[in-house]
């Protein structure tokens, strides 16, 4: 290579070496500026895509809509799949009262930029507007999907469009495509502070009559209910589904234990309790069960084992067959029910303790007028928290009933 040809080629070189870092300079340059000083960005890249784009969204929020116009199909000369361009497009046509070639806009906005949050609601929105419920959910739908996290803001809307029976169907069917914002959904329609009791019923049933609850979805929002002192309902719910014998329902269900507790609503429930083990054997001479506890030596307040009851102001009788052996604690076992309300306690059974067989064991139950929405029957330590909680021994109960007594029936009459 003569010197002269050497010296060009390192000319070229050089000039290109100078014009990519120029590039790389004006590309530095340009992203620096491009969200707060777009047009000393597009100084820099008179093309850049992140620039224009917030020049269009400037220019649209104040007012400059041929402007914002003239920047977004700029960028879309560039970068024809910008779905954000659409938007402002949309947006700038919605401005003018252009809402069909708005509508248009919008729906390709959402298929080129599906994340968009703004496009999406307004979509939503527009759906809405036209009781289009399952359009607007779907809408909603994938706007949580892109944003789970954003159903803290949605769901507070969501639940007082669902005092609109059609709306709480349509939402029912969203949600029982399990799509990630559902557990969130459900927490609100379930919290005492919704604030719309109606709505989230309304939802919660949609669900329940499509299969679409699980059991423990079911359970807590029958929990909620009762929590919010509507035990009524709660019991109303719950009793639709309830295996009925002979078809109704006792006042204390599944006495003999013929089906396995489901522990929800108002069947028995078995309560975790660390130093008490649980477990059901076959009744002899009859097609239920009974239940066997064995305490081993620990501290325990109750021993896991309860009912939520319905009882109406009056007397009732308790009755369950018990036996033990080496049942030992500070003041015996109690059988108590325990009103969810100011009333509290308003029956406690005789202390079991001790060795014995099977015998016959009753509770005298007094539901006053007031104070008592609902009850709670549990069996329980009545020792205060401490060493003296201490529990050993085992116990069986079983056959357990409860009906009114005679008073109930003088009361009837009374008021008549």
């Amino acid at each position: 290579m003569t010197p002269r040809s050497r010296g060009s080629l390192i000319a070229i070189l050089t000039a290109l070496a100078l014009l990519a870092g120029w590039r790389v300079i004006g590309q530095m340059q340009a992203e620096r500026y491009a969200r707060d000083e777009p047009e000393r960005a597009l100084r820099w890249r008179p093309d850049d895509p992140r620039a224009l784009l917030a020049l269009a969204e400037r220019q649209l929020a104040q007012g400059e809509i041929q402007a914002a116009q003239a920047s977004a199909r700029r960028l879309l000369a560039h970068e024809p799949l910008q779905g954000e361009a659409f938007r402002i497009l949309a947006a700038a046509s919605d401005l003018q009262g252009a809402r069909t070639r708005a509508f248009q806009l919008y729906e390709i906005a959402a298929r080129r930029a599906p994340r968009d949050v703004t496009t999406r609601a307004w979509l939503a929105q527009r759906y809405l507007e036209r009781g289009d419920y399952q359009e607007a959910l779907e809408q909603i739908d994938s706007l949580l999907r892109a944003s789970p996290q954003k159903i803290r803001a949605v769901a507070p809307v969501l639940v007082q469009l669902a005092q609109e029976p059609a709306f709480a169907k349509a939402l029912a069917q969203a949600m029982r495509n399990e799509p990630p914002w559902r557990a969130g959904m459900l927490a609100v329609l379930r919290a005492p502070k919704s604030g719309n009791p109606v709505a989230a019923g309304q939802v919660m049933q949609a669900l329940q009559a499509n299969g679409g609850l699980s059991q423990d979805e079911y359970g807590k929002w029958l929990d909620s209910l009762m929590s919010e002192g509507r035990w009524g309902e709660a019991y109303a719910r719950w009793a639709g589904r309830a295996l009925k014998a002979e078809g109704r329902l006792p006042l204390l269900y599944n006495g003999d234990f013929a089906r396995a507790p489901s522990d929800i609503g108002f069947d028995w429930r078995r309560r975790r309790m660390p130093g008490v083990l649980l477990q059901f054997e076959p009744a002899a001479g009859s097609g239920g069960q009974i239940a066997y506890l064995q305490f081993i030596g620990r501290r325990v307040p109750s021993a896991g084992l309860e009912q939520a009851l319905l009882l109406s102001p009056g007397s009732y009788r308790l009755a369950m067959r018990v036996r033990a052996q080496a049942l030992r604690s500070a003041m015996g076992l109690q059988w108590q029910v325990v009103c969810a309300g100011q009333a509290g306690v308003v029956a406690r059974g005789e202390p079991i303790e001790g060795s014995f067989g099977w015998r016959e064991d009753a509770v005298e139950v007094v539901i006053p007028q007031r104070g008592c929405p609902g009850q709670w029957l549990r069996l329980v330590n009545p020792v205060p928290s401490g060493a003296a909680q201490q529990v050993t021994g085992q116990l069986w109960v079983a056959a357990f009933t409860l009906a009114p007594t005679n008073m109930n029936t003088s009361l009837e009459k009374s008021a008549r």
